[in-house]
């Protein structure tokens, strides 16, 4: 099967930026407040937390997409 630059370079960028959330949600895990009740955690973190959930969660869509599409290719 012949892969060309531009899909090993779309499929790098992507799998990049999913690990980039990732790490994301893991360092707020980690380091973000430790409120149990919603309205006592910031918007800030509200917001990078569904900001890195979603970044995640399509970019596993997206490699999944890159790699079936070109299977079937």
């Amino acid at each position: 099967m012949d892969v060309s630059t531009e899909f090993k370079l779309a499929l790098l960028v992507v799998f990049g930026l999913t690990v980039v959330c990732l790490v994301g949600i893991g360092v707020l895990a980690l380091f973000g407040s430790q409120a149990t009740d919603l309205d006592k955690v910031s918007i800030g973190q509200r917001n990078f937390h569904t900001a890195c959930s979603f970044g995640w969660q399509a970019g596993v869509g997206a490699i999944f997409g890159l790699v079936g599409g070109k299977a079937t290719a």
